[in-house]
């Protein structure tokens, strides 16, 4: 999706732009590559099974969408205006969906949704965002990285962003580990408004 798309790749989840709908829209418009059924080949509803039944109700119709706008077009002739402009909201939304920007893998995606969806209903309101990558660790063992980021009222003093983030660890780790009990836990914590290009590589 990420390919069929030419969306960044991020060295780091923490230091990709957040994607917007009209930055998407700019980057799809450049080409319409990404108009062919194989760009999401492969779906299956049933892989998606950690998401809330809405929102995953809501993907696989944006899918079979795009897939019936996408069938009608030939390989070896332009693309109609009339089918890019169908094409391309569902497509958006389908990437919007998939998070890139906070989400850098498959299983990232599924373990962030499940954490998020365990603190949804008493989210501290000092959390901003969070951001989420697996692989593995300096010791070769599975790990799960999350950056927590704190609000601009919350980061302007250092002694009310520690507490924040201290209070932040408590809720976010054995969460994490009962969600991922095979993977390591990195917590970091950013104030929302910290520019990308401060934040050092993983």
């Amino acid at each position: 999706m990420r390919v069929a798309a030419r969306l960044p790749a991020p060295q780091a989840v923490v230091d990709s732009p957040r994607l917007d709908a009209e930055e998407i829209e700019r980057v799809l418009r450049r080409s319409t590559l990404w108009l062919t059924p194989g760009a999401v080949a492969g779906f299956d509803e049933n892989d998606f099974s950690f998401l809330p039944v809405a929102e995953r109700t809501r993907l696989a119709k944006l899918v079979t969408e795009f897939r019936q706008v996408a069938s009608a077009v030939s390989p070896t002739a332009p693309v109609p205006n009339d089918a890019l402009e169908r094409g391309l909201p569902l497509f958006r939304d389908i990437v919007l969906s998939l998070g890139f920007d906070r989400y850098e893998d498959p299983e990232a995606l599924r373990l962030g949704k499940l954490i998020e969806q365990a603190i949804e209903s008493d989210r501290p309101p000092e959390l901003a965002d969070l951001r989420f990558r697996t692989g593995l660790d300096h010791s070769g063992d599975p790990a799960l990285w999350i950056w927590a980021f704190l609000t601009e009222e919350v980061s302007k003093n250092d002694k009310d962003f520690l507490k924040a983030a201290h209070r932040l660890r408590a809720i976010l780790d054995p969460i994490a580990r009962r969600v991922a009990p095979d993977r390591w836990p990195y917590l970091s914590f950013r104030p929302i408004a910290e520019p990308a290009e401060a934040v050092e590589a993983s």
